[in-house]
């Protein structure tokens, strides 16, 4: 008796155990969002409303751009945005593909990479690709809110870019011909000046 007693106190146990563990996150829904959120940013990027991608941020939430201070607040990366938007730069196309999607407890994180195509005033076209990492956060209400957000370029800075061979040889031969001018201007005798002198015969 004592037995089948601990037995059920075991099962009951397991089973309050079981209720009040941390529930698995719903991927499915995470994902969804995860997906509107980075088509809601294609959108504001190429023209559109701006307020859509806000709106999936916490209220303190964070966007953390390259090279620029950490916009915090709906606010701070509205604003952000709407400067780099109103620079002169238009997004051409722009492209977001999710590498890897996990998440713990009220916790996730996505990973993907990014191509853009971008015009600015009196420039050509400029193609970048890089990637991203965003971090987000599910609410009390079971909803998925973006906590942090922030990217960099894979392409390479300007003055790291190896000059072309065309480029290396016109700077070769410019310094060849700077040399030879300074050792030409070193060999040449300076002129010496001449003065004339007037004689005058003296009448007899």
């Amino acid at each position: 008796m004592r037995t089948a007693l601990v037995i059920v106190a075991l099962a009951v146990a397991s089973c309050f155990l079981v209720s009040c563990g941390p529930k698995e996150p719903d991927m499915a829904a995470l994902k969804k969002t995860v997906d509107d959120y980075n088509a809601a940013s294609k959108t504001a990027l190429m023209g559109g409303d701006l307020d859509k991608p806000v709106s999936f941020f916490e209220d303190d939430g964070m966007e953390m751009a390259p090279n620029m201070m950490t916009a915090k607040g709906k606010d701070a990366i509205k604003a952000m945005w709407s400067q780099m938007m109103s620079s002169g730069m238009k997004m051409m196309a722009v492209d977001f593909t999710t590498v890897d999607l996990q998440a713990s407890g009220n916790l996730a994180y996505e990973i993907g990479n990014y191509e853009m195509t971008v015009s600015a005033p009196k420039m050509a076209e400029m193609k970048d690709k890089g990637k991203y990492i965003t971090i987000w956060h599910q609410q009390a209400d079971g909803t998925w809110k973006l906590r942090a957000e922030t990217w960099n370029s894979d392409m390479p800075i300007p003055s790291m870019e190896k000059p072309s061979k065309k480029a290396a040889s016109k700077h070769k031969m410019m310094s060849k011909k700077t040399s030879k001018k300074k050792m030409t201007a070193k060999k040449a005798p300076a002129k010496k000046k001449t003065t004339k002198k007037s004689s005058s015969k003296k009448k007899k």
